[in-house]
């Protein structure tokens, strides 16, 4: 008997009517696909209209098609959402209602989220950064550049190659190195029993050395149509350094993007040319112990 009941059950399970099933599924695939599509359409003729305009620098094109992908991402979903909720409800507007009112309940308990989109806000709009920008975050020694830029984190690659992802809220302090212009500041300790005068000429001959090579990297005036500061000596401005002995430095200002290029290569110049006319530097004296 139980098994007669059973097989008139699985008669009665095909004999349901499925047209409004297969008619709910293929209008949200139907949405979906839409939805999908026109998100894909918008991204390219932002694409296309940033290669085509000079009217945006091009850290804010990139910017700006960082967000729009992110965002269309969260836009795509409640689409998605809102599509699937939509037959099984009578009135979309209280719906919408309803879901503003638990999502303010639960805002209460995600109080980390809605700090990081705040928080997203401020540094999008603001221009605090930009995609590709160089920057060091909370203190940190090691610096990265932006690669992803959204309303809830940001996603850094450092030096070493390793992806950081941090949220916008908890970015308390950060630096950017990237604002159009980088200062090279090159400082050396050179022993007390090493010539100073010596050392100067040595210096500027490294400077010219380096005007001639990294001319393309030196930032000029966009007004005046001439450098901002070619590399030169910035002066003997400290005798008290540890290792004790006479500091040193080169100064140069140069474009935010050929900064690394431009520093690692006035290090090795100046490295070279200080072994090759055999300066004492300050750490020979640690070693022989003085």
């Amino acid at each position: 008997m139980k098994m007669n009941e059973f097989i008139n059950s699985i008669k009665h399970f095909f004999d349901i009517d499925f047209t409004p099933v297969k008619s709910y599924l293929f209008s949200l695939m139907l949405t979906i696909i839409s939805a999908y599509l026109l998100i894909v359409v918008f991204r390219k003729l932002m694409q296309q209209l940033f290669k085509r305009t000079s009217l945006l620098e091009e850290k804010k094109k990139e910017t700006i098609e960082s967000v729009t992908k992110n965002t269309s991402r969260y836009i795509l979903a409640i689409i998605i959402i809102i599509a699937a909720i939509k037959p099984f409800v009578g009135d979309l507007k209280e719906v919408i209602v309803a879901g503003g009112i638990i999502a303010a309940v639960i805002g209460f308990g995600a109080q980390k989220l809605i700090n990081d989109l705040i928080s997203g806000v401020f540094i999008i709009f603001e221009g605090t950064i930009k995609r590709g920008d160089f920057i060091n975050v909370n203190g940190e020694l090691e610096g990265g550049t932006v690669e992803e830029l959204g309303f809830r984190i940001v996603k850094i690659r450092l030096i070493n190659g390793k992806l950081l992802t941090i949220s916008n809220g908890e970015i308390r302090k950060m630096v950017n190195g990237s604002v159009e212009k980088r200062r090279i500041f090159e400082s050396l300790i050179v022993s007390f029993n090493q010539d100073p005068g010596i050392v100067r000429v040595l210096l500027q001959e490294v400077c010219d050395d380096l005007n001639k090579k990294q001319l393309s990297y030196l930032k000029v005036d966009k007004q005046t149509d001439e450098y901002v500061e070619m590399y030169k000596v910035y002066g003997l401005h400290s005798l008290d350094t540890s290792p004790f002995g006479y500091k040193f430095t080169i100064v140069a200002t140069v474009n935010d993007t050929d900064y690394l290029v431009a520093s690692l290569e006035a290090k090795e110049i100046l490295a070279q040319k200080l072994f090759d006319n055999n300066v004492k530097m300050a750490e020979q004296l640690i070693n022989k112990g003085y």
